[in-house]
């Protein structure tokens, strides 16, 4: 009888007791996780292997409101491997499948279908887009000896969470390093509009943070996440004045929220920065486009090396999530040709300190937390022939950026 391992996991309000034996991959589950994920079966492959195949388990989110980046990082992901295995999509000799399964957003049927895969003898996870659900994933990884590499989910927290968990993605704290810089004055004015929630008010503070320990002078305005009347917050903005204005805002209102700012002439009297959002949100800009610092870790005709030629050649229309894709698999090959997929100590021995090419650059995995180093672009939007297209004119590097 071998000895087994329990493990403890929350689903849909049922504990779910994992038993786990020495050997990696043989399992037993719950009659309760059967019925509530559909599994019939455990796998006592413990390299999730298919036949010959090595398997990755994708829990994304391929429909709801996190979609768009969900198949972002699908389209990296296979550019990934592609461009990474010289375009076999093998490693050693074996190919990599990548098994998908969409979340919607939801970081409980992330943990479902995470379950599903660990039953199935899949041990290296990827793909994920909501921070929440990222967290919740990251616990997982380390209760279930996983190699797990978040996707797209940009919250600090992910850094440093354990052993298991790697990052593909830049993270909050970085961008907030790019766009404090974006005003080189010293002992400047500056203003952060964020929304009055967890995230807004966490990216605020970093910024306020950052900035103070320069000598700055910061003020918080937070925005409830109903509001869709701006104009006394843009009022209340211009009355003070700043030299450097940071605007932390996703969204429905974000069209009226520039507008507003542009009603009240901040945008011709402040200098502006923001996170650039993907290519297909452009328009919520609207006429203030074109006079916004905006940072972001990568962008549609960003520059590059072989690896972003790569890229753009298997995915023309390549943004933000693709690229986490995309370096989501290269970690991902290069942790199986190391160590091989059924040794998860290995494979995480190999990606810690690891530095390597990535479509926007040299990108290395810090070894003690796993934070991702990278520079920030800074960029500005200009029209080209009716179109909006972006421009590197700055950048941060990765050592004023780290965090």
């Amino acid at each position: 009888m071998p000895a087994f391992r329990a493990t403890r996991i929350f689903l849909k309000g049922q504990i779910v007791v994992i038993l786990r034996s020495a050997r990696r991959g043989a399992c037993v589950l719950s009659a309760a996780l059967l019925a509530s994920v559909g599994l019939v079966a455990c796998s006592s492959t413990s390299s999730g292997a298919s036949g010959d195949a090595i398997r990755v388990g994708v829990t994304t989110s391929l429909t709801g409101s996190f979609g768009t980046y969900g198949n972002m990082i699908k389209d990296g992901l296979e550019a990934g491997l592609y461009c990474s295995t010289g375009g076999t999509n093998e490693v050693d000799g074996k190919p990599v499948e990548f098994v998908y399964a969409d979340d919607g957003g939801d970081p409980e049927q992330t943990l479902a279908a995470a379950t599903r895969m660990v039953g199935d003898g899949i041990n290296i996870l990827t793909g994920t887009t909501s921070s929440a659900a990222a967290i919740q994933l990251g616990h997982f990884a380390e209760q279930q000896n996983l190699l797990y590499i978040s996707g797209a989910a940009g919250i600090d927290d992910v850094t440093g969470l354990n052993a298991n968990t790697f990052r593909a993605s830049r993270q909050a704290y970085q961008e907030a390093a790019a766009l404090s810089s974006v005003l080189e004055k010293a002992n400047n004015k500056t203003v952060v509009l964020a929304q009055d929630y967890a995230f807004g008010q966490q990216y605020a503070s970093t910024i306020t943070g950052i900035l103070e320990s320069s000598g700055s002078e910061v003020e918080k305005v937070l925005v409830p996440l109903d509001t869709n009347e701006f104009t006394p917050y843009a009022r209340r903005i211009s009355e003070l004045k700043p030299d450097l204005l940071i605007v932390v805002y996703y969204g429905d209102g974000a069209p009226s929220m520039w507008q507003a700012m542009s009603q009240q002439g901040i945008l011709d009297t402040t200098t502006v920065a923001s996170v650039l959002v993907e290519k297909s949100h452009w328009s919520i800009y609207g006429d203030a486009a074109e006079k916004i610092n905006f940072v972001t870790h990568y962008y549609p005709g960003a520059p590059g090396g072989e690896m972003n030629e790569c890229l753009t050649e298997r995915v023309p229309d390549a943004d933000l999530s693709t690229h986490d894709g995309f370096v989501a698999a290269q970690q991902i090959v290069h942790a199986i040709s190391t160590a091989g997929p059924d040794d998860v100590e290995g494979m995480i021995e190999a990606l810690d300190g690891w530095s390597f090419e990535a479509p926007k650059g040299p990108m290395t995995i810090r070894s003690d937390d796993h934070a991702l180093l990278q520079d920030m672009y800074i960029v500005s939007l200009g029209d080209s022939n009716g179109e909006l297209v972006a421009h590197t004119v700055g950048s941060v590097g990765s050592e004023a950026a780290k965090p």
